[in-house]
C-alpha cells in the first residue's frame, strides 16, 4: 500500500466519522419528531384483491416518477419469493404512489420489485378472479299480465358482491328499478338518502335497498345514473322480476361487478301485450286545489277510459283520453279545485293542448258518454239503466235524483284518488265496490294539504313587469329587502293549493306558462269565502293619509303574476318605475309589509253554495280556505323598502376625487344598490380644463352590488387631467363623480390600494443581541413561509456544531495530505 493511498484513507476515515456524527444528530432529531413509514419501505393497499380492483403501493422506498417491475410470483421458498416472471413496468406518480391496474392480470401472487426491499411474502399481494353468471328463466315475456314475470338467477364465487345493471341505454334507471323491485317503492328509492354513490372508487349504498335483489338508484350526478341501477350486497340469488309496462323489444341486460372485472350478460325479449295505458308516474303527488299534469302512454290504441277516484275517496269521475296528434301518448291537466264542483264546465276541469280529454261528471262530450256501467259483471243483462248516476248510487256516492256533479260537499280534499285505465270503457260495481273491465293501466293521485311556507322579496333588472317568462325572470333574481326604484320587485311566496283557483278565474290554461294578470289574483282574494289574503301596504302612514298599497288591478306591464304548481310558488312582479303599480305615490325609503294568508273558520269547513266558487264556512261567505281543516290558519309575512338608486366609485382620494390610472388596460369598480344584471355602463368625459373626450364602457353588476367595467384605454389622458365619471343604467343616470387621472393609484378608504398585501413597515428596533443582516448581492428567495420553532435539537450538540466539526475534519485531512 502506498503512502498516498494511506493518506487518502486517513482523510476518508475522518470525513466519514464526522459525517456519521451529523447523521446521528439528524436521525436522533427525526426520532424525537415522530415515526417514519413502514420499516421495510413499502406498503400494499391489499393483501388479497379481486381482478379489476386497483392495488396501490407506497412507502419510503418508493420514489416518485420512477418505474418499477411488476412481477408474478411463480414460487415461494418458505416466506421468501424464490421465482418470479416479469409482467410489465408500472410508474409511481408525483406523490410516490404506484397504482396497479389488475383488469388484465391472471389470478395468483404478485410483487413489486423495489431496490432495497426484500422479496418476501409480506411484500406481495394475492389476486383472485371473480366469476359471475346471470340468466333469465324465460327467453320471452309479455309486458302485461301474469306472463310479464320470470326468474333471474345471479351466481358468483364471491360471498357478497354488488352488481351494476344496465341495458345498453335501451332502458332507463327507473325502468330497470321496476323490473328488479316493486314499482310502488320507486318514489322512495328516488329520495336522495336512498340513492347509492361512489366515493374514492368505493360504492356507498343509500340508507335503504329494495326488493330481494337490494336494488338502488344511483345519485343523479354519478356517471350513467340515468341508465344504470345497482344491486347491493348480493349473495347467489334467484328471484322473480317483472317486465310489466316495459316497451316491447329484445334487450341485452348487462351485469357488471361494481369493484371487479367480472361481468355477465343475459338476453330477453319483451312482447307487447295488446292494448296498454302506462302513466308516466306511479304516484302523482300535488297539493289539493292545484293543477296536476298527467301523461299516459297508449300502446296499440289511440284512446282509453280512466276512472278517477273510487268509493274510498268518496268521488268518481270517468275521463276519456284520445291521442289526437298521433304522438303515442296523451298529456292532460286536471284542476283539482274545480273537479267535481257544482256548475263547473269541462273546460274548467280538464285540459289538453294537443289531445282530447273529456269528463263525464262535467258533460265533456259524446265519447266519454259512451262508457257503460254494469252490476256484478259485464253482461248486457246487467247494464245499469240509470247509467253513470246509477253507478254512483250503487257506490253510495250520490243520492237518488242528484246530478253527478253533486257528489261533493266541498272541493277534492287531501287523500288518495285511484286512476284506473280501461281499454273498453266498461265499469262494474259489485257489493258496493268499483272495478273496470280490461284494466290496462293504473296510477294514484295523492292530494296533500296545501301550505304557506315563506315569503321573500327579490330584485330583477328594470323592465315591464310582464317582460320575461318565469324561467327568464328566475335567472335574473337576487334576494334583497331594499329595492332601488326603477328595478323590478319580485315577491316570491312558497304557496301551494292556489293554482286551480287562479286558472279558473284567468280562464286560460296557458297562463301556467305565460303568467297571470294581477287582476286574477285580486279576484281570488276578493272571494270572501275562499279565505285567500294577499296584501302589500306601506308602513308608517301619517295623519289622515291612507298608506300606499300595491294595486292588483294595475295593467300587466305594471304588476304581473306567475304561479308554478310544480315548484309550489307564487311570484308577483312589480315595475317600481311605474306610477301605476301602487295606488298612490311612493317616496324613497318607504317601507312596505307583505302579508299572505290562508284563513279558516274555527268551527266550520268550506262548503259549496250554488257554484264552484260560491261558498265559504258552512256554506256561507265567511273565510274558510277550501282544502284546509277548521282552525288551521296559515300566514307568512316580510317587509321591503323602496330606496333611491345609488352608487359609489372605488379609489377615492383624500380630496374626494376618483383616481383613474392613465393606461391602456384600465378597469373601474364601485358599489351600487341597482339590481344585479342590469344594463349598466360607465361614461368618462372631460371636466375642468381637460380637452374634450368621451369614453363609454359596459359595466357588470354582481349579486353583492359590486360593479366592474370592461377594460378601457385612457393612455392618451395626461396625469392630473380631470374627468367626469357617470354610472348609467338604461337611460337613467345613477351617480356622477369627479375624477382625476393619476400615474399610480393611492390608497383610498374604499378599496386597498395596490401593494397593500405587502407586510407593513415597522419602526421597531431589533432587540439587543439580534444578528445584523450580512450585505449580499444575492436577491433573497421570496417565500410566504415563516420558520417554525421546534424542540428537535439535542442539548449541548446541535446540527450547526456538527457541521463545524465536519469542516474541521476535512481541513485536517487535507493538511495531512
Amino acid at each position: 500500500m502506498t503512502r498516498h493511498s494511506r493518506s487518502n484513507r486517513t482523510t476518508g476515515r475522518a470525513t466519514f466519522l464526522a459525517a456519521m456524527m451529523v447523521l446521528s444528530v439528524v436521525a436522533m432529531s427525526s426520532a424525537f419528531a415522530g415515526a417514519a413509514a413502514a420499516s421495510d419501505g413499502v406498503e400494499y393497499s391489499h393483501d388479497d384483491a379481486w381482478q379489476g380492483q386497483d392495488v396501490t403501493v407506497q412507502g419510503t422506498a418508493i420514489e416518485s416518477n420512477t418505474a418499477y417491475n411488476l412481477e408474478r410470483v411463480d414460487e415461494f421458498d418458505g416466506d421468501d419469493v424464490s421465482s418470479t416472471t416479469f409482467i410489465r413496468e408500472v410508474v409511481a406518480d408525483d406523490d410516490g404512489v404506484v397504482t396497479i391496474d389488475t383488469d388484465d392480470l391472471e389470478g395468483g401472487d404478485y410483487t413489486l420489485r423495489v431496490d432495497g426491499v426484500d422479496q418476501v411474502r409480506e411484500n406481495t399481494f394475492h389476486l383472485e378472479v371473480q366469476d359471475l353468471d346471470a340468466s333469465f328463466d324465460a327467453d320471452e315475456v309479455t309486458n302485461a299480465g301474469d306472463e310479464s314475470t320470470t326468474d333471474v338467477e345471479i351466481e358468483s364465487n364471491r360471498g357478497f358482491y354488488s352488481v351494476d345493471v344496465s341495458a345498453d341505454g335501451d332502458l332507463d334507471a327507473e325502468e330497470l328499478f321496476t323490473i328488479f323491485a316493486d314499482e310502488d317503492d320507486l318514489e322512495e328509492a328516488m329520495e336522495s338518502e336512498n340513492r347509492a354513490t361512489v366515493e374514492d372508487d368505493e360504492l356507498v349504498p343509500g340508507e335503504t335497498q329494495f326488493g330481494p335483489f337490494g336494488a338502488s338508484l344511483y345519485a343523479s350526478d354519478e356517471d350513467d345514473a340515468d341508465e344504470t341501477i345497482v344491486l347491493v350486497d348480493l349473495q347467489d340469488t334467484e328471484e322473480s322480476v317483472s317486465f310489466a309496462d316495459v316497451d316491447g323489444g329484445a334487450y341485452d341486460v348487462e351485469f357488471e361487478s361494481v369493484d371487479s372485472a367480472a361481468a355477465a350478460s343475459a338476453s330477453i325479449t319483451v312482447v307487447d301485450d295488446d292494448v296498454g295505458a302506462a302513466f308516466d308516474q306511479s304516484v302523482y303527488t300535488q297539493a289539493a286545489g292545484d293543477i296536476v299534469e298527467f301523461t299516459v302512454d297508449l300502446e296499440d290504441a289511440d284512446n282509453a277510459y280512466v276512472q278517477l277516484g273510487d268509493e274510498n275517496a268518496n268521488f268518481v269521475d270517468v275521463l276519456y283520453l284520445e291521442d289526437d296528434d298521433d304522438s303515442g301518448d296523451v298529456t292532460f291537466a286536471l284542476n283539482t279545485r274545480t273537479a267535481g264542483a257544482p256548475g263547473a264546465s269541462a273546460d274548467e276541469v280538464v285540459h289538453s293542448e294537443d289531445d282530447v280529454v273529456q269528463s263525464l261528471v262535467h258533460g265533456g262530450g259524446d265519447e266519454v258518454e259512451s262508457a257503460a256501467f254494469y252490476e256484478d259483471e259485464v253482461d248486457p243483462a246487467n247494464e245499469l239503466e240509470g247509467e253513470f248516476a246509477a253507478y254512483l248510487e250503487e257506490l253510495d256516492l250520490l243520492d237518488s235524483g242528484d246530478d253527478p256533479d253533486e257528489q261533493l260537499t266541498r272541493p277534492l280534499q287531501p287523500t288518495e284518488y285511484s286512476l284506473t285505465a280501461s281499454g273498453t270503457g266498461a265499469f262494474v260495481v259489485e257489493d258496493g265496490e268499483s272495478s273496470v273491465d280490461d284494466e290496462i293501466g293504473y296510477a294514484t293521485l295523492e292530494l296533500v294539504q296545501p301550505r304557506l311556507d315563506a315569503v321573500s322579496t327579490h330584485v330583477a333588472p328594470g323592465d315591464a313587469a310582464d317582460e320575461d317568462d318565469l324561467e327568464e325572470l328566475r335567472d335574473g333574481l337576487t334576494e334583497r329587502a331594499d329595492v332601488a326604484e326603477g328595478d323590478r320587485l319580485v315577491i316570491e311566496v312558497e304557496a301551494t293549493g292556489l293554482s286551480g283557483a287562479m286558472v279558473a278565474h284567468e280562464g286560460d290554461w296557458d297562463a301556467l306558462e305565460d303568467g297571470f294578470s294581477a287582476t286574477t289574483l285580486h279576484e281570488v282574494t276578493e272571494l270572501e269565502g275562499e279565505g285567500v289574503a294577499f296584501d302589500v301596504e306601506a308602513l308608517g302612514a301619517t295623519g289622515n293619509e291612507n298608506p300606499a298599497t300595491l294595486d292588483l288591478t294595475a295593467d300587466d306591464e305594471d304588476v304581473y303574476v306567475f304561479v308554478d304548481p310544480e315548484a309550489g310558488e307564487l311570484s308577483v312582479v312589480v315595475d317600481t318605475d311605474s306610477s301605476s303599480a301602487f295606488d298612490r305615490s311612493v317616496d324613497h325609503g318607504d317601507e312596505f309589509a307583505v302579508d299572505v294568508a290562508y284563513e279558516t273558520d274555527a268551527d266550520e269547513r268550506y262548503e259549496f253554495g250554488s257554484g264552484a266558487f260560491d261558498g265559504g264556512a258552512g256554506g256561507g261567505d265567511d273565510p274558510a280556505f277550501p282544502t284546509l281543516p277548521t282552525d288551521a290558519d296559515q300566514a307568512v309575512s316580510t317587509t321591503f323598502a323602496v330606496v333611491e338608486p345609488d352608487a359609489t366609485f372605488h379609489n377615492v382620494d383624500e380630496d374626494g376625487l376618483v383616481q383613474i390610472e392613465a393606461g391602456d388596460d384600465v378597469v373601474l369598480t364601485g358599489e351600487t344598490n341597482v339590481a344585479p344584471g342590469s344594463d349598466a355602463m360607465v361614461r368618462l368625459s372631460d371636466a375642468g380644463e381637460t380637452a374634450s373626450f368621451l369614453v363609454n364602457t359596459d359595466a357588470e353588476i354582481d349579486a353583492d352590488g359590486h360593479f366592474e367595467t370592461d377594460t378601457v384605454d385612457v393612455s392618451e389622458r395626461a396625469v392630473d387631467d380631470e374627468t367626469s365619471i357617470e354610472l348609467r343604467v338604461g337611460t337613467e343616470t345613477i351617480t356622477v363623480a369627479d375624477g382625476i387621472f393619476v400615474d399610480e393609484l393611492e390608497q383610498s378608504d374604499d378599496e386597498p390600494a395596490e401593494g397593500d398585501d405587502d407586510p407593513a413597515e415597522t419602526d421597531d428596533e431589533p432587540a439587543e443581541g439580534d444578528d445584523e443582516p450580512i450585505e449580499s448581492d444575492d436577491e433573497p428567495v421570496e417565500s410566504d413561509d415563516e420558520p417554525t420553532e421546534t424542540d428537535d435539537s439535542i442539548p449541548g450538540f446541535g446540527v450547526a456544531v456538527a457541521l463545524v466539526a465536519l469542516l474541521a475534519a476535512v481541513m485536517v485531512g487535507l493538511r495531512r495530505r
